[in-house]
């Protein structure tokens, strides 16, 4: 999948032109504070309230009341969030998977944005494209109206730290600071940079998503002891010297050199980069440091992002970590919050840097095996302390009749990782097939360890909160283990709705390996089935009259589907989208959305279009819990300070909620009812 455009565009676009922030006074009336946990599942959280572990969280399910949270279908972080911020379904949003693709090259794209439109008009200069006639801006692709927009325009003051789903930042009055799905300066979504002099060994099956640098530790100073090393740290997409429209290659980024000097009697180093002077000892990580891009000469205009450094080994081998580069909080290169000012005012209250990347957690190091789980679990403590301590200044700013919202990560990636190393959901389930006993033991607390620290920042939250506030906890979903691995694609073939040239077995959709003459259905996104539809799809076969007969043969096989392990449903449902979601974008949906039952997921192979020979597998990969399946087995949480109407509410309720607790009627086409007991 393509991510730089995101970043490139908005760079050729972006100017400040943040405005003041709003000096209003909100409403004499009770305010609302609310607390978005990712990924916090209802049987976990109750099994931890039953036996004392949560108590914060038993004291508000009792001054209120406690309940699983329907969650969306699919049952996917961009499309539960994007569900709750705007209280349509994703017929009404255009959120529909992490993936969607372009029906006219069947190729995968991001959800976030839509394709790049116009680049604008660029003359050559010397060597550089500069632009002459500005092009489209990027924009979000989410539709519909966010809840804090129409709480704001009812003249309420309202701030939103790092909601998901909101990159590119969409024009607000409110308060807002993005989330996940924002990029980092490379306009991806979090590649980090390993500088070693050894090669790295990928796990079987999986392709590092690192930059590996290998380099030798050298005697510059011809003193007889090698202890430097030079490298580099890439940064945005070198746009003026890219040809418009043209996507970058390895060599099309900015860098910024990098020197490392060992010292030869002691395991510490300096590390240079610019101006910029650290040391560090090994284990240990570094503050944020400061590095800047020139993207034209002279300093005409110079991108400022963040990184951290983490020295996992100085001798006898060299083992160096770059975080993915950040967007400089104190002065982003493009919009992150709304005003333009807001990332910065945090930054300067926070006293510096903190994370801008949407999903900041390094779950990529670990998968890679460049960072083992001690590593990883360091640097979550870090996001820890950052998520901390602005949870702690969104509070010291709340005033009375004020509407907040905090996103809180702590939860879901650990989940994703770290399951592996003992159930905390089943007593007594069978060890995960990527089990590491070398580290289990250390470990096999942890999931439940993330859930008592945000006990404990609940907490921090009901002791310092006007005491006639509403209080609301939620996720978006829940979670369940990530056993075995199904391969979409291959499922497709062996069934006969996909077809590859030649005979093949393997293959992928971008290298033009799949007989589209043939082909009456694919998959793009984790729970995604597209028909090959004349007319729509740019060598499309299956026609309109043909394609209720063809999606209906699809779902039966599918719900026939069974695990030839264990004789186990694969799937546990199968849609149309066309009799789930409402509203004016339902005919960009998938055909086809699939619910994978407990324990099933779609492979990361597949949701990017390639086609591998077995259709199922086990999951050795360390991402080995999951909530991408039937959104009925990963139900969310609802917990309030107020008692709850009835049972059987989903996100679009949430959102109904906000608006009912400060008289704001329901926009059209939103979904949602109030659950508070009048």
């Amino acid at each position: 999948m393509h991510k730089a455009p995101v970043l490139l565009v908005a760079l050729a676009a972006f100017a400040f032109s943040g405005c003041a922030g709003s000096s209003r006074t909100s409403p004499d009336r009770p305010g609302l504070f609310i607390l978005g946990i990712d990924g916090m599942d209802p049987v976990i959280l109750q099994r931890l309230m039953d036996e004392g572990k949560a108590p914060n969280f038993k004291k508000l399910a009792e001054s209120g009341g406690f309940q699983p949270l329907g969650t969306s279908n699919p049952a996917q972080s961009p499309v539960a969030w994007s569900n709750f911020v705007t209280g349509l379904d994703p017929g009404g949003h255009g959120i529909y998977d992490f993936v969607h693709r372009d029906p006219q090259t069947y190729l995968p794209t991001s959800s976030a944005t839509p394709p790049p439109g116009d680049p604008g008009t660029f003359v050559k200069v010397g060597g550089y494209y500069l632009p002459v006639i500005a092009g489209d801006d990027l924009i979000n692709n989410r539709t519909g109206t966010a809840w804090w927009d129409a709480v704001y325009a009812a003249g309420v003051d309202v701030e939103v730290y790092r909601i998901p789903g909101n990159y590119p930042v969409p024009e607000s009055e409110a308060k807002t600071l993005s989330g996940m799905g924002t990029v980092d300066m490379r306009g991806g979504y979090g590649q980090y940079t390993w500088i070693t002099d050894t090669v790295p060994t990928a796990p079987a099956g999986h392709d590092l998503k690192g930059d590996v640098q290998l380099v030798a530790v050298e005697d510059f100073d011809l003193d007889g002891t090698p202890e430097t090393v030079k490298a580099a740290i890439k940064g945005p997409p070198d746009i003026f010297h890219l040809e418009p429209g043209k996507l970058p290659g390895e060599t099309d980024y900015l860098t910024a050199p990098l020197t490392v000097s060992i010292d030869p009697a002691a395991e510490v180093a300096l590390i240079e980069l610019g101006a910029e002077r650290v040391v560090l000892q090994e284990g240990e990580w570094s503050r944020w440091v400061p590095v800047s891009f020139d993207a034209l000469p002279a300093g005409a205009m110079a991108l400022g992002g963040s990184v951290r450094f983490y020295a996992k080994e100085l001798r006898p081998g060299f083992k160096l970590y770059v975080s993915p580069v950040n967007l400089g909080a104190d002065a982003p290169p493009q919009p992150i919050s709304t005003s333009a000012e807001f990332a910065p005012e945090l930054a300067d209250l926070l006293g510096g840097q903190y994370y801008t990347q949407g999903m900041p957690e390094e779950t990529n190091a670990l998968k890679d095996g460049t960072f083992n789980d001690d590593d990883y679990v360091k640097q979550v403590a870090l996001v820890q302390e950052d998520s901390s301590a602005m949870l702690s200044l969104a509070l010291a700013r709340f005033q009375r009749g004020d509407a907040t919202f905090v996103y809180l990560s702590d939860i879901d990636l650990q989940c994703h990782m770290l399951w592996r190393h003992g159930d905390p959901k089943y007593a007594g389930a069978a060890p995960h097939p990527a089990f590491e006993p070398t580290s289990a033991e250390a470990h096999k607390l942890d999931i439940e360890g993330y859930y008592r620290h945000v006990d404990g920042l609940l907490g921090r939250v009901m002791d310092r909160l006007p005491p006639d506030t509403l209080l609301l906890a939620m996720s978006d979903h829940g979670f369940q283990p990530f056993t075995r691995v199904v391969h979409l694609n291959a499922w497709l073939r062996d069934q006969g709705f996909l077809v590859l040239k030649d005979g093949k077995r393997t293959g992928h959709i971008a290298s033009g390996d799949v007989d589209w003459s043939r082909t009456r259905a694919y998959a793009l996104g984790f729970n995604a089935i597209y028909l090959n539809l004349a007319g729509r799809e740019a060598q499309g076969i299956v026609t309109a009259s043909e394609a209720a007969s063809v999606a209906e043969d699809l779902r039966t096989r599918l719900l026939a589907f069974k695990d030839d392990k264990d004789g186990h449903p694969v799937v546990l449902r199968v849609e149309r989208s066309s009799d789930i979601y409402h509203g004016a974008r339902v005919a960009e949906a998938p055909d086809l959305v699939v619910g994978y039952d407990r324990g099933y997921g779609h492979s990361d192979e597949s949701t990017l279009g390639e086609i591998l020979e077995p259709e199922l597998a086990d999951n050795t990969s360390r991402w080995s819990g999951n909530h991408l399946m039937a959104p009925e087995v990963v139900p969310g949480v609802l917990l309030s300070s107020r008692p709850l109407a009835a049972e059987g509410h989903d996100l679009t309720d949430v959102t109904a909620t906000i608006l009912a607790w400060y008289g704001v009627d329901p926009l059209p086409g939103m979904q949602g009812t109030p659950f508070l007991t009048p």
